[in-house]
């Protein structure tokens, strides 16, 4: 949604834009900390750790959160009557078409995914769940409609436009990134991005480093010292971001997260991934994203311990597809927005 924001405000920085989120204020860099406000109006899912969903704890949480669905949108109400927007993009809390039809104000949803399918198929065979998918369902039918990234599904009859991928797109040059991050122009070893939040220890980064040492892995944080010398952690900043240590690599090694998916599919790279459970959308991630990115699942066990060489070699080794996919979603999505905010 960054991406989304930035492509509005390049074109009409007139709009005043506010973000109500549960996320921390630096998933949203470079937006200033003023457009950030706090907001408990999505529920989410409850990861038991970064590769598994925890089913009974996420349903706890849902039925809480509808228990106070009431006063949530009320207190969304208030905002959104006090600040009179012209337009509620979602993503991709359900909650917010009964804002949007208490205020009159005018709703879309941006996203690969809409809760009522992740949910129905988390809680499948769950009688206490069937009226909660009901009330989520029938909330989503009142947004105008959803804007449908590829790589994911929307509910059964919910109004859809399909949209192209959303992804970042590097800012710098091959030259400069490769400058900043010490490997010579001239060196062709592989590179290897790990590219997934937490889950692994700085011994299995070692472990796996140790394993490739005719490649480099690349880690998008400060590594502690005795690490591998083929190893290379880089602090991100708004002067090397995520996108520009993707884009100067071969493999990404990283869980089927849309973000990364996209990024990977964008540019061209690789992808090695640890199977997830309870995440729908991998499934059809996994069927799709082939067709334009050669990708190799690792196992779980491997992954955890750092065996990672004979997953990335055996990706490098497969063609990279001829297919393409059309990458500009956050343009095409800004200027829907700007097209029916006016």
């Amino acid at each position: 949604m960054t991406q989304v924001i930035g492509g509005v405000l390049s074109r009409r920085p007139d709009f005043k834009i506010i973000v109500r989120t549960a996320a921390p204020p630096a998933v949203f860099q470079p937006l200033p900390p003023s457009m950030i406000q706090p907001s408990e109006i999505d529920c989410g899912m409850v990861e038991a750790d970064p590769l598994a969903i925890d089913a009974q704890r996420t349903f706890a949480k849902l039925l809480d959160f509808m228990k106070q669905r009431e006063a949530i949108v009320s207190a969304e109400v208030d905002f959104v009557r006090r600040i009179q927007p012209a337009l509620i993009v979602s993503d991709i809390p359900f909650l917010a078409g009964d804002v949007a039809e208490r205020t009159g104000v005018r709703c879309i949803g941006i996203s690969n995914f809409s809760w009522d399918w992740i949910y129905d198929e988390l809680f499948v065979g769950n009688s206490v769940y069937q009226p909660i998918s009901a009330q989520i369902h029938d909330a989503y039918l009142k947004f105008d409609h959803l804007l449908e990234l590829p790589f994911g599904r929307i509910g059964p009859k919910l109004p859809i436009e399909r949209v192209p991928l959303i992804a970042p797109q590097r800012r710098r040059e091959q030259d400069e990134i490769l400058s900043r991050l010490g490997i010579s122009t001239d060196d062709n070893r592989p590179r290897v991005l790990f590219g997934t939040r937490g889950g692994v220890s700085p011994q299995v980064l070692g472990a796996a480093a140790k394993e490739l040492p005719d490649m480099f892995l690349i880690f998008p944080h400060a590594l502690p010292p005795g690490m591998p010398r083929n190893t290379i952690g880089a602090e991100l900043s708004p002067s090397l971001d995520f996108s520009d240590l993707l884009s100067i690599c071969d493999v990404v090694v990283s869980k089927l997260g849309y973000g990364i998916v996209s990024e990977c599919v964008a540019s061209r790279v690789r992808l090695v991934f640890p199977r997830r459970t309870g995440f729908a959308e991998d499934r059809i991630t996994e069927s799709q994203m082939q067709a334009y990115v050669p990708i190799q699942e690792i196992s779980r066990d491997d992954y955890l311990a750092g065996r990672w060489a004979h997953s990335i070699r055996d990706v490098l080794e497969k063609p990279m597809p001829t297919a393409t996919i059309d990458a500009n979603g956050a343009q095409v999505c800004a200027e829907h927005i700007i097209r029916i905010s006016q």
